[in-house]
């Protein structure tokens, strides 16, 4: 069963990615004195199923299904009719807002888990996107129909920019706890140059017990200094090193075994009064010798793994946190954006079809050539509109495509995502 669930997972993730890109519509004919019922609008969605245009392919919506907006004596409540006009507006812009919120997390989750699932927690149930949109009706516990579409509006943008606002403060806190990990992070430099010594220099390559032999020596007037020496120029540091400046101890210079790089270069440690230092860093460039700024500490190493360890963990927590943040905030967030678009389906149709509110709406994803399938709206929802389609069938001035039916579109995911 284990192997199944990961086999579903698996499916079910294939499935999502197969359809980013893929456009989905919403179309809604006005219905005729006496056409109200239910039957009629089965009867009515029953002819879209018969074109194949309509029909969508096997990752995404195969076939017309019924988009529940509440109607007739269930129908939404707006006012007058000056709000309609305004509402018209205000939802268009409201859907434009939500359709960029609920991408940027769709992006920020995939960008967390190439393999996210995208689950819908609606009405006590979790769903499949598509199975949530097949079987898609109105939430009345989040939107009660006794209220106001202006007040429900409010609502879901006040929820929305709620959920936007936490998921953005969410994200700053991870990226800081990446950005503290990855200022923390052992260097991967391949030489010695660019590496942070104190990962070079750790406790069990260093001798440090309290006496005169130690690698550092570090007292009121001396310092140690470790120089990186190039391949091949061992000798001539080795000839050099002592005469460099005056107050260099001799025979202090002492090579780090088993600490070179892929260049060859190796790691020296020379003992100086701390007078000497500046002098003994300027004649080691003219010769091509790099001293590096460092002064050993056990205590200052163990305190840099522990503050490693804590910030490692911090993101691990974080990570967790807004993972389970982003799937919660996508699944609500795309349950607002559906019940806004429902909410202009259910203005727009009333302003086309005029009162009392009755209409017929469906959601498709048709996956071959839009002009065909548009063509198969027109004649079926055409005909049901009857002399409206002669007047509206016709493009609309300006460049927006107009139908004999309410029409609006989508797309649910827009981030191509790893295939494995």
């Amino acid at each position: 069963w284990v192997q199944g669930l990961v086999n579903g997972r698996h499916q079910l993730c294939q499935g999502q990615m197969s359809i980013v890109g893929q456009e989905f519509w919403i179309a809604a004919i006005g219905c005729a004195k006496g056409q109200e019922s239910g039957d009629k609008k089965d009867a009515l969605l029953a002819q879209l199923k018969k074109f194949p245009t309509l029909r969508g392919s096997t990752a995404s919506l195969q076939e017309p299904y019924k988009f529940e907006v509440p109607d007739g004596d269930r129908s939404l409540l707006f006012g007058s009719f000056d709000n309609l006009i305004r509402l018209t507006d205000d939802l268009a812009k409201a859907d434009s807002q939500v359709d960029s919120i609920l991408h940027r997390l769709e992006r920020q989750y995939v960008e967390l888990d190439p393999k996210a699932r995208f689950v819908v927690k609606s009405q006590r149930k979790d769903l499949p996107v598509l199975d949530y949109l097949g079987n898609w009706s109105w939430d009345e516990a989040k939107y009660p129909k006794s209220r106001s579409i202006p007040d429900m509006l409010t609502y879901a943008m006040s929820t929305v920019n709620h959920i936007d606002e936490e998921a953005r403060n969410k994200t700053a806190q991870f990226n800081d706890f990446k950005t503290q990990m990855s200022s923390l992070a052992k260097k991967d430099a391949t030489n010695l140059a660019g590496r942070d010594l104190i990962d070079v220099l750790t406790p069990d390559r260093v001798k440090a017990d309290g006496g005169a032999d130690d690698d550092f020596i570090s007292t009121e007037h001396l310092i140690t200094i470790p120089v990186i020496v190039p391949r091949g120029g061992e000798e001539d540091f080795l000839k050099t090193y002592h005469t460099m400046q005056e107050n260099i101890v001799p025979m202090s210079a002492r090579q780090f075994k088993g600490v070179d790089d892929k260049d060859g270069n190796t790691l020296w440690r020379v003992v100086m009064f701390r007078s000497a230092v500046e002098g003994f860093k300027k004649s080691c460039r003219e010769k091509r010798f790099a001293v590096r700024d460092f002064e050993y500490s056990k205590d200052g190493y163990v305190k840099l793994e522990q503050q490693r360890k804590n910030v490692e963990e911090s993101v691990k927590r974080q990570r967790d946190l807004v993972y389970g943040l982003y799937q919660a905030a996508w699944s609500d967030v795309f349950v607002a954006w559906m019940h806004i678009k429902a909410m202009r389906v259910f203005v727009e149709s009333v302003l086309r079809f005029g009162m009392p509110p009755s209409f017929a709406s469906f959601i498709m994803s048709p996956k071959g050539d839009s002009t065909l399938a548009r063509k198969a709206l027109a004649d079926t929802l055409g005909k049901q509109a009857g002399a409206i389609s002669a007047t509206m069938s016709e493009t609309a001035d300006g460049d927006d495509e107009f139908f004999p039916y309410v029409s609006l579109s989508f797309t649910l995911f827009t981030v191509n995502r790893e295939s494995k």
